[in-house]
């Protein structure tokens, strides 16, 4: 399981394991709200009494054993650590989901008493990235590659967006620019995303949510009729090859006779 964390996402400086709410027992130590918290109980709920949402996200599923379903709705039971008669946390959620454990030995800040980083110390450290990216975004000059802030030679391909800088909207409208090299990706695919979501109903350019097929003659064609190009990354992909080489479809590129087609791409008796 991947777990993606978000630049200015909080998350503790000190070691902290991740453990799902359905492995989670009684005393174990985990944090909720930048706080810890001891672990009361843990009791799952009845199938009769989920709600429809879970329920119709159940059926979706194929409707498996309830009981060891990752996403079957758990109760969990919390006491703040440094005041057990306090009253206790219920909390409610799928059973999948991943909680930070710390150890009964865990570090707090000295001067607020919060894990750390404290809020005082996080709200620095996102105020000093908001200030490193910004420096970062006005040392585009004009003419470069929003991705690498590299000038754009006259022999090199790139592409430009349409209408308002949305890193640099000092630079005027159509400055936006990218190199089409590898290394540049990554960052058009983000500015793409960006342009697309500015207007309401407009395209990705480089991006196409159909399904596209490598036909074995080295061509593509994609599912949607409005995809901007075979070439550009698309939600789905699969490649065809005969059958016993990987994923069959009964593609028209598939049948007949391959002989010419297999000797021109792996030679003489050899198979993929």
């Amino acid at each position: 399981m991947i777990i993606r964390i978000e630049a200015d996402a909080w998350r503790p400086d000190q070691r902290a394991d991740h453990r799902s709410g359905s492995r989670l027992t009684p005393g174990q130590i985990v944090i909720w709200d930048r706080k810890p918290y001891r672990v009361v109980e843990t009791r799952e709920r009845d199938p009769f009494d989920w709600d429809d949402t879970v329920r119709d996200t159940w059926v979706d599923h194929g409707c498996p054993e309830p009981a060891t379903w990752p996403y079957r709705p758990l109760v969990l039971v919390l006491r703040d650590v440094d005041q057990p008669e306090a009253k206790p946390l219920h909390l409610s959620g799928s059973a999948s989901i991943m909680w930070r454990t710390l150890p009964e030995h865990y570090s707090v800040c000295r001067l607020c008493g919060e894990l750390p980083p404290c809020q005082h110390v996080h709200n620095e450290k996102i105020a000093e990235r908001a200030e490193e990216h910004f420096e970062k975004q006005m040392a585009i000059m004009p003419g470069s590659c929003h991705g690498c802030r590299e000038p754009i030679t006259s022999r090199q391909k790139f592409h430009r967006f349409d209408g308002p800088n949305l890193i640099r909207p000092d630079l005027g409208d159509g400055s936006a620019m990218f190199h089409l090299r590898g290394s540049c990706r990554h960052e058009l695919q983000a500015y793409d995303k960006r342009w697309a979501a500015a207007v309401p109903g407009r395209r990705r350019g480089f991006y196409c949510e159909g399904h596209l097929s490598h036909h074995f003659d080295d061509s593509k064609t994609c599912t949607d009729v409005d995809c901007p190009s075979v070439d550009v990354e698309h939600r789905y992909q699969e490649w065809h090859w005969p059958r016993g080489q990987g994923k069959w479809t009964g593609c028209w590129c598939v049948s007949g006779d391959l002989t010419a087609q297999l000797e021109r791409d792996f030679g003489t008796g050899e198979q993929r």
